[in-house]
């Protein structure tokens, strides 16, 4: 399962809206030995977001816990290789109609269809509207 955005900061910043949604997805999915993978530049995002919404000690603390678990093999993070970014920004161009779906968004959405990703967590119906076949989890209407 592919983790946005979204998701890393839902689970660390406790006063989010969908924390808890996001914490019970979470630990349902790790239960469950589901393999989370997410990329370098949605670490970059998130990192960028927690160091303006939380305190220091605890955004460093949030980004050193998932840099640790993709040591230790709980989070696969995946680096957007020089094609994925040219990909990216051919579906940029390809999805004109949908200006509000992030550049990122679009890096990720080419990772995960190279590696085969159906489920992406996240709130972000930008995954569901360029119909790729994605499916969000939690699953939202």
């Amino acid at each position: 399962m592919f983790v946005d955005t979204w998701a890393w900061i839902a689970l660390a910043d406790r006063s989010d809206t969908w924390h808890e949604s996001a914490k019970n997805t979470y630990q349902n999915r790790y239960k469950a030995r589901t393999t989370f993978v997410t990329s370098d530049y949605v670490l970059s995002e998130v990192v960028t977001y927690l160091y303006q919404a939380l305190p220091t000690m605890q955004a460093e603390a949030f980004i050193e816990a998932i840099l640790n678990g993709v040591t230790q093999g709980t989070y696969t993070l995946h680096y957007v290789s020089e094609s994925q970014f040219h990909q990216a920004w051919d579906w940029r161009r390809k999805f004109d109609d949908k200006p509000d779906i992030s550049f990122v968004d679009l890096t990720s959405m080419v990772v995960m269809k190279e590696l085969g990703l159906i489920d992406v967590f996240t709130g972000d119906k930008h995954f569901t509207q360029v119909n790729l076949g994605f499916r969000l989890v939690p699953e939202r209407s």
